[in-house]
């Protein structure tokens, strides 16, 4: 078979449209009915879960209520209060306890060999692939699963195949689109392309859809190799984006988007909700689409590229190949070889073999006891949860339980504490109209971001209140995790503001600068999982009210000007005292001289010592960065 008729063969078109039923039996709306929204952040996906019934904090959609499922499965998690499940959730003991019992009642091999272990392992692998295919509801008909690291790996994967591509381009690049709430990993692919309009951070829902409608091109050559990336769900805010892109994208009637190709980073998004949504109809399904299991699962550490058969022969073009991947390779004399994504053959029982895209895209041998892993995971997950719908509807509940009581909590003199931000269009936090949001899974996962103000309006340093969380056993994430553009668009920065950070030092971990000028570089995140119960709620709230609403904090280092002026005044104070001698209250003790004036030190980040006879001298480190105005 010639290699332009397998592609086409590949390629193939006109397979029979499977037809979808909702929960509710409802028949699916027109691809113009799903754009149209009381929500600009809607997704096309009628969620049979998320209409008006909302659950009360005693019911549960799981056969178990989750606190005996928390009891029976994750004793572990016992030593603390986890909400950081958007970096990892927490696996089932009993994930554990299965795979360690078929590691230590079976014998596997590596795939890649031809003897019984091996062979088992192989007949292993195809079962959990197709396994993992029916979880996330793309049908194996339509859909390939090829294993990777993780979801970044998968996004690498894809992006060295369209830069090999790209080389045989006049252009000699393709073109780049990614959202603003691109995950790092996304982001990066545009160092893959060549000159100044070869990529475009779209910097709001309104300009990829100026894009798609072809009002702007942003650069875009008509009918060039092009790729378009963009979360299903922010992995800073939890926001869900629309899913009607990709289809419309395909079927572009202008041909002006024809060889445009969609990536859909889904490692957030499937975290907490059915996959199914965005696999149901191939004609509108991603071209490629990543997933990280153990954010699912929370074991094993393996990801997923979920490959639209139609679209996935473009990545059997790639230069690269690992050991696996290819039938046949010629290493002296001309170079050539023969991948197996490409591969046709006929078996001698008479069946003709070609070759799916996994086998020419899965170098070297794979994670198999890995996989392995992920089919007990996948049959746990089940028998504790039921379906992703009912994890979408408990989640949903959390953490609009979470947003109303962080909304509620304010300062004695009226000041909120906590300023929930949102990756839409609208600050939602001042409108007031969260309660529309969360609880509602077509347009929210399970993810709050969030500063935290002291009482008198400034911020709170989020890497100090993450060190509170963590010293209370309670275990979220803070700074810029790992989403530039959504983190600083949220925070309302301005390209000379990012500069500025930069030039002061700042830079992304722990160690970095959380406020620069009164304004934060990053926020504190807060994630729920399947697993999370309304307790762990509780005790989060509970954390912030007692150590700010109530117990308060002393005023931190401020910006240079303010402590300067401090300076002045407290200098005045004691100029205008004369001879009097200063009594000097610190730490709730005090040092008294003789005289009949006072001057009381208020919390102050200037450092200060009583020296001899009484007279109050400033500390030789006064600033810890002069110039910068920075507080931390």
């Amino acid at each position: 078979m010639s290699r332009l008729n397998l592609l086409s063969r590949l390629s193939k078109k006109g397979r029979e449209r499977r037809d979808v039923t909702t929960m509710s039996d409802s028949t699916r709306k027109s691809s113009q009915e799903k754009t149209s929204s009381e929500y600009p952040a809607l997704s096309s996906i009628n969620f049979p879960f998320s209409g008006n019934k909302r659950l009360t904090p005693i019911e549960s959609p799981y056969n178990k209520p989750v606190e005996m499922i928390r009891k029976e499965e994750y004793s572990h998690m016992n030593s603390g209060i986890y909400l950081d499940h958007s970096g990892t959730t927490i696996y089932a003991q009993s994930t554990i306890k299965r795979f360690a019992d078929k590691m230590r009642a079976n014998l596997y091999g590596n795939p890649h060999s031809a003897n019984e272990p091996a062979k088992f392992s192989g007949e292993m692998v195809d079962s959990v692939r197709e396994k993992t295919l029916r979880f996330l509801g793309a049908d194996p008909r339509h859909f390939d699963l090829v294993f990777v690291a993780n979801a970044t790996a998968a996004i690498k994967l894809v992006a060295d195949c369209f830069r090999d591509l790209a080389e045989q381009t006049r252009a000699g690049s393709f073109w780049y689109g990614y959202h603003r709430d691109a995950h790092t990993s996304l982001v990066g692919v545009r160092e893959l392309t060549k000159g100044p309009l070869s990529h475009k951070c779209f910097e709001s829902d309104a300009e990829v859809e100026e894009w798609i409608e072809g009002r702007n091109t942003f650069g875009q050559q008509p009918g060039g190799l092009a790729l378009f990336a963009y979360p299903g769900q922010s992995n800073l805010t939890g926001r869900r984006l629309p899913l009607t892109w990709t289809g419309r994208i395909r079927h572009d009637r202008t041909k002006r988007l024809r060889n445009t190709y969609t990536l859909l980073d889904a490692a957030a998004l499937a975290m907490t909700s059915p996959m199914s949504y965005v696999f149901e109809d191939p004609d509108t399904a991603p071209d490629f689409t990543c997933v990280s299991f153990y954010k699912i699962f929370g074991f094993p550490d393996v990801g997923g590229l979920i490959v639209r058969k139609d679209s996935g022969h473009i990545l059997a073009l790639r230069k690269y190949f690992g050991g696996g991947t290819v039938s046949l390779v010629s290493t002296i004399g001309s170079a050539w070889h023969v991948s197996k994504g490409l591969e046709a053959y006929t078996h001698d029982d008479g069946s003709e073999h070609v070759g799916g895209l996994h086998e020419g895209l899965e170098d070297g041998t794979l994670p198999f006891h890995s996989i392995l892993a992920l089919g007990e995971a996948i049959d746990v997950h089940k028998e504790l949860f039921g379906s992703m719908e009912n994890v979408s509807a408990h989640t949903s509940m959390l953490v609009k339980r979470l947003y109303q009581g962080m909304k509620a909590m304010r300062y004695e003199n009226g000041q909120q504490l906590c300023k929930v931000y949102h990756s839409g269009d609208e600050d939602l936090w001042e409108k007031g109209e969260g309660d529309k949001v969360y609880g509602d899974a077509r347009v929210q996962g399970a993810t709050i971001a969030f500063n935290v103000f002291r009482e008198d309006g400034t911020y709170e340093s989020y890497a100090m209140v993450e060190k509170m969380a963590n010293d209370g056993g309670i275990y979220v994430r803070s700074g810029g995790v790992c989403n530039p553009g959504g983190v600083f668009t949220a925070l309302q920065y301005e390209p000379w503001q990012l500069n500025r950070a930069k030039s002061a030092g700042h830079h992304c971990g722990s160690n970095g600068l959380s406020v620069i000028n009164e304004l934060p570089t990053g926020v504190v995140r807060a994630s729920l999982g399947a697993m999370s119960t309304a307790q762990d709620v509780n005790a989060f709230l509970d954390f912030l009210k007692k150590n700010f609403l109530e117990k308060g904090l002393p005023t931190p280092k401020s910006n240079i000007k303010r402590k300067r002026q401090q300076a002045q005044n407290l200098l005045g104070s004691i100029s205008s005292a004369a001879m009097a001698t200063a009594t000097v209250a610190t730490n709730g003790e005090t040092e008294t001289g003789t005289g009949t004036s006072t001057v009381i030190l208020p919390p102050s980040p200037i450092p200060t010592s009583v020296g001899e006879e009484g007279v109050v001298t400033m500390k030789p480190k006064v600033l810890g960065r002069v110039g910068s105005a920075i507080s931390i």
